[in-house]
């Protein structure tokens, strides 16, 4: 796993399979990303290989820790990774875009916006 300060985002790297036994490596990266306070955090999917129910949980987890604060950002090119958020319809729960640029780049979502997402 790779980490990227931009400015005040963060962009973590995620390469490989993430499940029951690699999501913790993942949770305590998200959880140190977010320790700094950054304004977005980005997590890039681009090179996972298989995507389970534990990454999806360290997802939502990040997320809900997130909160108002920090502005959070998947990037998710794959059919592992995009199949189980369609699946689970988390897809419509996280701002998830096709490339990095794009995710960096994107505007940050409004309070409106983020209570939205939040309540559904």
């Amino acid at each position: 796993m790779a980490v990227e300060h931009l400015g005040r985002t963060v962009v973590l790297v995620v390469d490989g399979d993430v499940d029951l036994y690699t999501a913790p490596v993942l949770h305590r990266a998200v959880e140190s990303a977010l320790d700094a306070g950054p304004r977005r955090l980005v997590v890039d999917l681009t090179l996972v290989r298989f995507l389970n129910s534990a990454g999806l949980e360290v997802l939502l987890a990040a997320r809900r820790r997130a909160g108002q604060d920090t502005d959070l950002r998947l990037v998710a090119t794959t059919r592992a990774v995009w199949r189980p958020l369609q699946l689970t319809r988390l897809h419509e729960q996280l701002i998830i875009h096709a490339s990095l640029p794009a995710a960096i780049a994107a505007p940050s979502r409004t309070r409106d916006e983020a209570t939205t997402i939040g309540s559904t």
